[in-house]
């Protein structure tokens, strides 16, 4: 039974979060005073695409320092990091920007694959003719900020390393700030959002929902030796950024030079926001509003790429660090404790209507002792056990988009699923009082599925559909 719920929980995670292939991604054309030219390279059997930008001025015959770029979550298109692209080649850096691997998917990455094509990526922009070796290095948006340390961990032919929004968490508790930031905006009660969301992700881990969910980044820091410069927007909503800015300083232990700066009322990838959720100007992507980055922030990368480019890192140093509306919480996957409660409950409410199956089929007629109260029973219990789960599921699937409309500080399906949960209760007493009057084999199973009701209880207690 535990393995067909697990089983099934996946399959219905993976639906939920399954989106349609990506159509080809569109070539990046460059404003005017740049040029781009497509650059194909390989990781093993994986053949990658990207646009090398370079200033349009630039000498061909002089080589140049260069920087490979590495997407945050997502589809990740070229387009995606041309605002940063063109702020980097106008400096005089040769920037690569590349289309993420095909078989990355919301249930499905590999960050060791993704550091190798990030590596790739550097091998092949080093190769080219105008750029100098010795000058090239990465930087990692958001979760690449998980996968360019790794790849620099990994990788020689980098010669610094540049994070912005990067997370010091691992993925399944970064995760679940960023939905308990996004849901609590809302306006939903904290107690409630903490129960979807730890049921969510505890769903989503055990299942194999969330991948990645327990990458520890601190392996790959500790690696790290090159100079690097560690950025977050003080207003991030999306990564813990004074966590995450903490980890970075203490476990950058190997890098000769580490610069951790702190972007004032800077969103997520160093965006201009009011609240860190909303973006401020910017092109569109995708439907999905870019923001305009903010101003000093592309000097403030170019000018640390310059000293260290040109042998004068600067000594480590690191601002004040920013304050964080809530600490990040661990996630675990829910254990088999769990399951068996979920499948004993479940088993018992259905041994109802198995049995009268049963009996209709034997040729018994007529009503059975105690049905009315097991029949309530079933439905209400079913709905609030099924429902109780499926919708943190939903919630973590979706991103918490599903929240909306809510009443009372409750998203209203949870708010439903609460009565529910309630009527379940009652019936459930309803159907230990029946027991009195009933006889024979029906008090037994009336009583096996009033069991199902009573082992209700501390079960919707630990979902949140009880909690004030």
């Amino acid at each position: 039974m535990r393995k067909s719920l697990i089983t099934a929980c996946g399959a219905v995670l993976l639906a939920l979060a399954a989106t349609p292939a990506a159509a080809a991604p569109t070539p990046y054309t460059p404003p005017a005073g740049l040029t781009a030219t497509d650059l194909t390279f390989r990781n093993g059997a994986t053949e990658l695409h990207g646009s090398v930008v370079r200033r349009a001025d630039l000498d061909p015959a002089v080589r140049h320092p260069a920087i490979v770029l590495v997407h945050g979550s997502g589809a990740g298109p070229r387009e995606e990091l041309g605002q940063e692209a063109e702020v980097f080649a106008r400096a005089g850096l040769v920037t690569l920007i590349y289309d993420k691997r095909a078989d990355y998917t919301k249930t499905h990455r590999d960050y060791s694959a993704l550091a190798d094509d990030a590596v790739a990526g550097v091998r092949a922009l080093a190769a080219l003719p105008d750029v100098d070796p010795a000058r090239t290095g990465l930087w990692g948006l958001s979760e690449g900020g998980w996968i360019a340390p790794l790849a620099a961990s990994r990788s020689a032919e980098a010669k610094f390393l540049v994070t912005i929004g990067a997370p010091g968490l691992p993925p399944a508790r970064t995760q679940a700030w960023n939905l308990i930031n996004r849901i609590t905006r809302a306006g939903v009660t904290p107690s409630t959002v903490d129960a979807i969301v730890g049921t969510g992700m505890g769903l989503a881990v055990a299942t194999g929902g969330f991948p990645q969910a327990a990458y520890d980044p601190v392996p790959a820091l500790r690696a790290v030796r090159q100079p690097v410069l560690a950025i977050w927007g003080e207003l991030d909503t999306q990564v813990p950024p004074r966590e995450s800015a903490e980890v970075f300083r203490r476990e950058l232990t190997a890098s000769p030079s580490v610069t951790v700066r702190i972007l004032p009322h800077g969103a997520h990838a160093g965006r201009v926001t009011t609240d860190g959720y909303d973006r401020v100007g910017g092109p569109t992507v995708n439907g999905f509003p870019m923001g305009e980055l903010l101003p000093g922030y592309g000097a403030l990368v170019t000018d640390w790429i310059a000293q260290v480019t040109a042998g004068k890192a600067p000594a480590s140093a690191a601002d004040p660090l920013p304050a964080q509306g809530s600490d990040s919480i661990p996630v675990a996957g829910v254990g088999p404790l769990w399951w068996a409660a979920f499948a004993a409950i479940a088993l018992a409410l259905l041994s109802w209507p198995v049995w009268a199956l049963v009996r209709r089929v034997r040729g018994r007629r007529g009503r059975p002792a105690g049905a009315r109260p097991a029949r309530w029973l079933v439905l209400t219990g079913l709905i609030a056990l099924v429902g109780g789960v499926a919708y943190p599921i939903m919630t973590v699937a979706t991103s918490g988009k599903q929240t909306e409309p809510f009443l009372f500080g409750q998203p209203l399906a949870w708010l439903l699923l609460r009565v529910v949960t309630v009527l379940a209760l009652l019936c459930t007493a309803w159907a230990v009082v029946a027991l009195r009057s009933v006889q024979g084999r029906d008090r037994v199973r009336l009583a096996v599925a009033a069991l199902g009701g009573v082992l209700l209880v501390p079960f919707a207690l630990s979902l949140g559909l009880l909690l004030p």
